[in-house]
């Protein structure tokens, strides 16, 4: 079930991630686990990086607009076994999804290397999926899509979340991203990490809707899904 928005920060349970102070419109939906518009010190610290700096107020065409964003707070267990902090952007379409999809990870003691904005990687998708970092919206291009042609991802949308990328890469006739994703490329390869049909990861995005790259016919991307 939704959560219902909290009034206060001093009824918010768990401290926000950048120290910000709880918007008044606030979804709580447990312990360490809510979502909200996107504050003033949110998008200063995105903009120009993951969101183009010149659509801040007056969004181009194929930019959506800052309000149908959410900065999506959670908890997570890292490597390490440790509970952290972890925080998200997304489409406000998905953010009740995460919020549900990630408390049951962390829950289920489910690991996750690291959940930051990829504003924490200068924007660039690459230098976040080297430092396995879960990540979702960032404004930018498929990967595949060379030749002269544009087209956008749907992480640009807000509407698609790559998840321990190192060991979950993109791969298409032999290209894989990140590079050093290689030895992981290979499925059948022993991976502690990896995300297959079986992986309860897969299980909770597929049964809030969203599809899995690994499923993809053309390229694989094991990190990835998505919802339309």
């Amino acid at each position: 079930s939704q959560g219902k928005p909290i009034a206060s920060a001093s009824s918010q349970a768990g401290a926000p991630v950048s120290g910000e102070k709880a918007s008044p419109d606030q979804v709580l939906y447990k312990d360490g686990f809510s979502y909200e518009p996107l504050s003033e010190e949110i998008i200063l610290r995105i903009a120009g990086l993951s969101y183009p700096r010149d659509s801040i107020t007056n969004p181009a065409k194929d930019v959506i607009p800052l309000q149908d964003l959410r900065y999506v707070k959670i908890r997570y267990v890292d490597f390490d076994g440790k509970a952290q902090n972890g925080e998200l952007i997304c489409n406000q379409k998905i953010a009740q999804d995460l919020v549900e999809i990630f408390s049951e990870l962390y829950d289920r003691q489910y690991p996750l290397a690291s959940v930051r904005l990829v504003d924490d990687f200068g924007g660039d998708d690459l230098a976040s999926m080297e430092a396995d970092n879960t990540s979702c919206f960032n404004f930018r291009e498929v990967t595949s899509s060379g030749g002269g042609r544009h087209k956008l991802s749907l992480h640009t949308y807000g509407l698609a979340v790559d998840l321990n990328p190192l060991y979950n890469p993109y791969v298409k006739k032999g290209k894989i991203l990140p590079q050093s994703a290689k030895p992981y490329a290979n499925r059948k390869n022993a991976n502690p990490y990896r995300i297959d049909h079986e992986d309860l990861a897969y299980q909770l995005f597929t049964a809030h809707g969203f599809t899995w790259g690994g499923d993809w016919k053309s390229l694989k991307d094991y990190q990835h899904f998505e919802k339309k």
